[in-house]
């Protein structure tokens, strides 16, 4: 009875925490792109690269890049922002988020990762074929596989605000706390319009003007 309870109360903290992820359908690749992409990668020491194959890990929104016939993981502690043809990403935490839309200079940030919860974290770490590190002149890296497979993984994004160059998730209350109080009664009022929505870009960008300088 312990044991359910603690479970309860870890995923009620779980959806308190999420409050902007939802489902967008399933995929059979564990990769962004179906193909690798080409890449500028700025690393964190200010170094740009331009990376010929690259993709995006969605077990974790890790950065992946080929080496000769490998799949490799990124060292993310190195990497700054990633930009392919049609999509922008920064990285956020250990993740690499895509820029969605700014105002100035604050953003709609948004990952996109298989659930685990939702489909066996250990078939998806069966996946993983080596641990082998191997370290370039550029950046680290960890080999893997990320080949197709007949299984269907479920996708969610997970919008976040960036505001003033802090990552703030959506939450109703810590973001009212943040405006100020003049700016208050204009947010309540976009959070009671039908057509709000935490999981619309649309919305958030109402939300992000407020914060507007």
């Amino acid at each position: 009875m312990k044991k359910l309870l603690f479970t309860l109360c870890l995923l009620a903290t779980s959806s308190v925490g999420l409050v902007a992820q939802h489902f967008v359908g399933t995929t059979s690749r564990t990769t962004l792109y179906e193909t690798y992409q080409p890449a500028r990668i700025t690393l964190t020491s200010g170094k740009v690269i331009m990376q010929k194959q690259a993709n995006v890990f969605l077990k974790n929104a890790h950065l992946l890049f080929k080496n000769g016939r490998h799949d490799m993981v990124a060292n993310m502690a190195q990497i700054q922002a990633v930009e392919f043809a049609d999509k922008s990403y920064v990285r956020m935490d250990t993740m690499l988020a895509e820029v969605v839309d700014a105002v100035g200079e604050n953003r709609i940030l948004c990952t996109t990762t298989i659930d685990l919860e939702a489909f066996s974290s250990q078939k998806i770490n069966d996946r993983i074929i080596s641990n082998f590190q191997i370290g370039t002149d550029q950046v680290s890296a960890t080999s893997i596989d990320t080949s197709a497979s007949d299984d269907l993984y479920p996708l969610v994004k997970t919008y976040y605000l960036e505001i003033d160059g802090k990552i703030v998730q959506l939450h109703e209350r810590t973001l009212r706390r943040m405006l100020p109080k003049a700016k208050r009664s204009r947010f309540d009022f976009y959070l009671q319009l039908p057509e709000f929505d935490w999981n619309d870009v649309t919305s958030l960008r109402l939300v992000l003007e407020l914060f507007a300088k």
